[in-house]
């Protein structure tokens, strides 16, 4: 996952928590509806997620995101979403 409910500093774990489940739901429902014939592809996705965890983060932020934010880190720009939803909700 993008975010990790175990990185340091992290002060708000829960909705880490919930957004790692909530995208791994919709992963899982993806999958099944558009590769219905083969009932173990979710399974073996999520297998691939450690060695997912050895690309380093600035390879991800250049290749998919550097044309959109530019020079800001991307766990910058997240944290600063997340403090700006947290600030301005009701």
């Amino acid at each position: 996952m993008v975010v990790n409910a175990e990185t340091p500093g992290l002060c708000d774990v829960q909705p880490v928590e919930m957004l790692q489940d909530q995208a791994q739901c919709i992963l899982g429902d993806y999958v099944r509806a558009r590769y219905p014939r083969q009932p173990t592809r979710f399974g073996r996705l999520l297998l691939l997620v450690p060695s997912l965890r050895a690309i380093r983060p600035i390879t991800v932020e250049l290749l998919f995101f550097r044309e959109t934010v530019g020079d800001i880190p991307l766990t910058q720009l997240l944290g600063d979403m997340y403090c700006m939803e947290k600030c301005t909700a009701p």
